[in-house]
């Protein structure tokens, strides 16, 4: 909008200038007492300045229509994006709404399993422990009471014991 302000405002210079300019050379060229006496050249260099204020006006208008697309299709282009960032947000809440609920249930279901073998005979309950990923033998044990928990460590194999010993003593025993 700027540059079409400055083009607009140089033509502006350009056309009062010209038309300055003429004026003055029609002054100087005609006698004042006889009145004004066109000649061919001062219709040439008149016609000149027209065709080229003609050009230049259609030149802005030209760009005018062209920022006038531009500003359209901007403002098409940003109805587009808060469309799909309302989307967007509303997937997230979506998203956060599930891990929410999956985190219930997992830890609904690793204090089940912390229950399940707590009552469990240690020697019975170590190996299937055993078998489990760290994070979750984690969360069992982490759930389980003191002594059944000890009872099942001593029965795991010793690095596995030691390891999830480590791991649980890093979160605080819980």
């Amino acid at each position: 909008m700027k540059s079409i302000l400055i083009i607009s405002a140089l033509t502006f210079a350009l056309i009062f200038g010209g038309v300055v300019l003429l004026s003055t050379q029609i002054k100087q060229a005609a006698p004042p007492a006889n009145g004004p006496e066109l000649t061919a050249t001062d219709y040439e260099g008149a016609e000149r300045v027209f065709r080229d204020m003609a050009v230049e006006r259609d030149r802005i208008q030209q760009e005018r229509e062209e920022l006038n697309a531009m500003k359209q299709s901007t403002a098409a282009q940003q109805a587009i994006l808060t469309q799909e960032r309302e989307q967007l947000l509303a997937v997230i809440t979506k998203l956060e709404e599930r891990q929410k609920v999956y985190a219930v249930e997992r830890d609904a279901s690793a204090a089940k399993l912390a229950k399940m073998y707590e009552a469990m005979k240690p020697t019975a309950a170590a190996p299937i422990i055993s078998a489990m990923d760290i994070e979750i033998i984690l969360d069992i044990m982490g759930r389980m009471k003191e002594r059944p928990a000890a009872k099942i460590l001593a029965c795991m194999d010793a690095s596995l014991a030691a390891q999830v010993s480590t791991r649980m003593s890093l979160k605080g025993g819980s």
